[in-house]
């Protein structure tokens, strides 16, 4: 018979220092798609430009960027590849 111990770890995950999140959009209505940046706000820019120039205003914005998990007692540092 074979038996399984499970127990209950916290941990919460976090932005990887070395990582710069990643902003982008692309407007539900045709193909367009922004330029991507480091700034939000840059993005939203691009896309009140594309929304006054087509009068579409429905966009899907994704934000991308590297995380890592931290168990409770680790250090809270990223894990060596």
């Amino acid at each position: 018979m074979t038996r399984a111990l499970v127990r209950h770890v916290p941990h919460t995950i976090k932005q990887h220092p070395d990582s710069t999140p990643r902003y982008e959009a692309s407007c539900q209505r045709c193909a367009w798609v922004s330029v991507p940046s480091a700034e939000s706000a840059v993005v939203d820019d691009q896309c009140l430009a594309h929304a006054g120039r087509s009068n579409h205003r429905l966009f899907t914005r994704t934000v991308t960027s590297f995380a890592f998990v931290v168990r409770e007692g680790e250090e809270s540092r990223p894990p060596t590849p």
